[in-house]
């Protein structure tokens, strides 16, 4: 597959293997540190959703659902270029309960790639429910479907893996299934497939992993992490599939060896949200803000979309345009986060002696200067307002 810098944004460094020396992905070290070594390698993902459909509303939407359906093709494609001996999908391949020809269209995608072992369970959104297909399909020879909600091991002779996990029959389920795990000596790797993190989705604590396995793969928090650098990592979403995942997404290539484990981050780059903020002062029009707001989105990746954040402080009697700003090309969301900058001695001389002036002298000697400035502008604007002089709407 042709690489294109638009999507895959850099290569990841990690050291040679026997087969597909000249990947472009993997490169460094020395062919022959690694021929009569055992390596297997792998791609780790989650939180795929297939058919959410992010951001209702906005122009970009359907586009951006087409997106996630084609970027996981895309590690498909990626696996075969690879030749990855296992793919890992841990957990929430579609956003909710699959349609049949949904399954099809993914079976034939794993079909595609039959030197690589597919090992997948279902997730918190796409759990099994009593009528899911997910229980009766019929998938292709190299996929591996854990429906077990208790662990359970996949044997996998031809890589000399183990891979242990279980799918949710449920939304929640806040068993801690993982638990502390003996080490099987029935195959070289021992890997986990698991997906949650939290109190209501099998909750864990990293450190308990590292005994019994040789890589523990896990999905369900958005955002990519490793947990344990090289043994316990989270996938993070393939891309962001609401507009509050900041930052990359992507995927996760790696190598086992009996040396230990060794991962590297892949970014996909179709879609990327950000918070950008835009400075605003007291002299500045609604004009004037909309006029810089489009010179600062200009300088984004034509992938980012952004959170517009409107920072500092604005004449007090202005009206911001929120509106225009959120009409601009790619703006998700436009955040108010300026303070109104009231002319504070003016205001001490005009009210004088009443308890307007007094909370505003109490507020200027307060010794938190940050804290002291933003409660001094909540409360006179509190104040003018109850007295029918606050900024106008």
């Amino acid at each position: 597959m042709k690489r294109d810098s638009a999507i895959f944004s850099r290569p990841l460094m990690i050291a040679g293997r026997e087969k597909n020396s000249q990947s472009p992905v993997f490169s460094g070290g020395e062919q022959k540190d690694c021929i009569m070594e055992e390596i297997m390698r792998f791609i780790h993902i989650a939180d795929v959703h297939l058919g959410v459909t992010p951001d209702v509303g906005m122009p970009w939407s359907e586009k951006r659902g087409k997106d996630i359906w084609n970027s996981f093709h895309m590690v498909l494609e990626e696996a075969r270029r690879q030749q990855a001996d296992l793919l890992l999908i841990a957990g929430d391949l579609f956003h909710r309960q699959p349609l049949k020809r949904e399954l099809k269209e993914v079976a034939a995608g794993f079909a595609a790639i039959p030197d690589t072992e597919i090992v997948l369970i279902a997730g918190n959104h796409d759990y099994l429910h009593p009528k899911s297909y997910y229980r009766t399909f019929a998938w292709p020879d190299n996929v591996h479907f854990i429906l077990n909600k208790d662990l359970t091991p996949v044997h996998l002779e031809r890589i000399h893996t183990t891979v242990w996990g279980c799918s949710f029959w449920d939304k929640e389920d806040d068993r801690a299934v993982y638990g502390k795990h003996q080490r099987q000596m029935d195959s070289e790797f021992q890997i986990l497939l698991g997906h949650g993190g939290d109190d209501r989705h099998h909750p864990f604590r990293a450190n308990e992993l590292t005994a019994g396995y040789d890589y523990a793969a896990f999905g369900h928090i958005h955002k990519a992490a490793q947990l344990i650098p090289n043994r316990v990592v989270m996938a993070g979403s393939l891309e962001p599939t609401d507009c509050n995942d900041f930052g990359p997404h992507g995927f996760w290539i790696g190598e086992l060896t009996e040396a230990g484990c060794r991962v590297s981050f892949y970014p996909i780059k179709k879609c990327e949200y950000i918070r950008q903020e835009l400075p605003v002062t007291p002299e500045m029009s609604a004009y004037a803000m909309v006029g810089l707001a489009q010179q600062e989105l200009a300088k984004r990746a034509p992938y980012q979309i952004s959170h517009l954040v409107l920072r500092g402080y604005r004449d007090a009697d202005i009206v911001l345009p929120v509106h225009e700003l959120a009409q601009l090309n790619r703006v998700v969301r436009v955040v108010d986060e300026t303070e109104p900058d009231y002319p504070f001695d003016q205001l001490k001389q005009r009210y004088d002696g009443t308890l307007l002036a007094q909370y505003i002298e109490t507020l200027e000697a307060y010794p938190d200067a940050a804290s002291g400035r933003k409660a001094l502008y909540y409360g006179v604007q509190a104040m003018l307002n109850a007295m029918g002089e606050g900024q106008e709407t």
